[in-house]
């Protein structure tokens, strides 16, 4: 009965796009020139990439607590006869943009219609009998195989975020998700003009060729502070997990108090549900930040740590995750998950390696995840 429901949505849903779209066409004589970005809010990503493609607007399917941004439209979510109304509405806006623009770039798993139901197969389809142009950028766990990277971590022989996510988000490893991750990836792979994905991290079913995640900080957040290493009496080292399961937070708890009990002094903050604004204005203040410890990428938080000129302890590890690049093993101090008390030891028993890996991650962050200069990158592939 659940099925027939969704799939009877689904067609009333594709009925009111064809019938607005059509109706739109008749008036939006003028095409604009720009990208329909669409998405789940997910770490500022659509706010920056957003920002960084001209002429472009930006279509938020759910808020994040942590951010006070606006996008040109907002599609959120609705319980009972509300709900509805948001299908009729995300149906009634796909046919508006499409009579509007060619151009649609997907952030992670979301779409205008019930993307559940077949991977977003119908939309795309419609898409590309309308002659427009997709993309899909994804951003983590609506497309990582448990599957393959269980399978990549025993044959290395060490845990991964499918290891732990598991436990934090039960049933995302199930059979039916995993199938559902499998759809998203060959519709995909079968109607997009091109994908980013990290190929490692986000390890999935997608079998050509993909372009590197691209982070796009803004250029006037990116001011060193060299004033705040010199006093390093105090040293301030900064956790800030959004899921501490997931991040690592037991083992940063278990250094911080196996240092503790050995004499070492500092002034540990542990940020959890904090604001973004929050966190930024803790890491200005901050000279370690213990980042995440299962992953192979720094993420949009170890971005900002390195933005903010603090040394950055992470799992993120380019001899894994080579699109990393150039550089990215001497901007953190790459931590394992079992190294984490070593390392940040190691930094305490050494304090001007602090300041030594805070300018070498400000200076990577600076020359590889600027807005304005990966913002030259994706409009120059987008565009070719």
């Amino acid at each position: 009965m659940k099925k027939r429901l969704i799939i009877c949505t689904s067609i009333i849903q594709m009925i009111l796009v064809k019938i607005s779209y059509f109706i739109c066409c008749l008036f939006n004589k003028n095409k604009k020139d720009g990208w329909v970005v669409v998405a789940v809010e997910t770490a500022s990503m659509l706010k920056n990439i957003s920002s960084a493609l001209p002429n472009s607007v930006a279509v938020n399917f759910a808020p994040n607590r942590f951010y006070d941004f606006n996008y040109d439209y907002e599609v959120y979510p609705k319980k009972g006869i509300f709900k509805i109304g948001n299908l009729i509405y995300s149906s009634l806006l796909f046919g508006y943009l499409l009579s509007k623009y060619d151009k649609f770039l997907y952030l992670g798993s979301v779409g205008f219609l019930n993307p559940y139901v077949d991977g977003r197969q119908a939309e795309f389809e419609f898409l590309k009998k309308s002659n427009k142009r997709i993309v899909c950028y994804f951003l983590g766990s609506e497309i990582r195989s448990y599957k393959l990277l269980d399978e990549f971590g025993v044959n290395k022989g060490i845990d991964t975020l499918t290891t732990y996510e598991r436990y934090s988000s039960i049933g995302i490893d199930s059979n039916e998700n995993e199938n559902k991750r499998k759809r998203l990836a060959k519709v995909a792979e079968k109607y997009a003009n091109c994908i980013f994905n990290a190929p490692v991290d986000q390890m999935t079913y997608i079998d050509i060729n993909v372009h590197d995640i691209l982070y796009f900080y803004p250029d006037n957040q990116f001011q060193k502070d060299n004033e705040k290493f010199d006093n390093l009496s105090m040293i301030n080292i900064l956790h800030s997990p959004t899921s501490p399961i997931l991040k690592g937070t037991q083992l940063v708890r278990a250094a911080i108090k196996k240092l503790e009990l050995e004499g070492y002094i500092f002034n540990y903050v542990e940020l959890k549900n904090a604001s973004n604004s929050k966190v930024l204005a803790t890491l200005k203040e901050s000279h370690i930040v213990l980042n995440q410890f299962y992953a192979f990428v720094p993420g949009v938080f170890g971005i900002e740590a390195l933005v903010h000129n603090c040394a950055m302890l992470t799992s993120a590890d380019s001899n894994i995750e080579p699109t990393l690049g150039l550089g990215a093993n001497e901007a953190w101090l790459v931590t394992p998950y079992w190294q984490v008390y070593d390392n940040l030891k190691y930094l305490l028993d050494n304090p001007e390696e602090i300041k030594a890996y805070a300018d070498r991650g400000f200076d990577w962050a600076y020359k590889n995840c600027r807005a304005s200069v990966n913002g030259q990158r994706l409009n120059s592939i987008l565009n070719d």
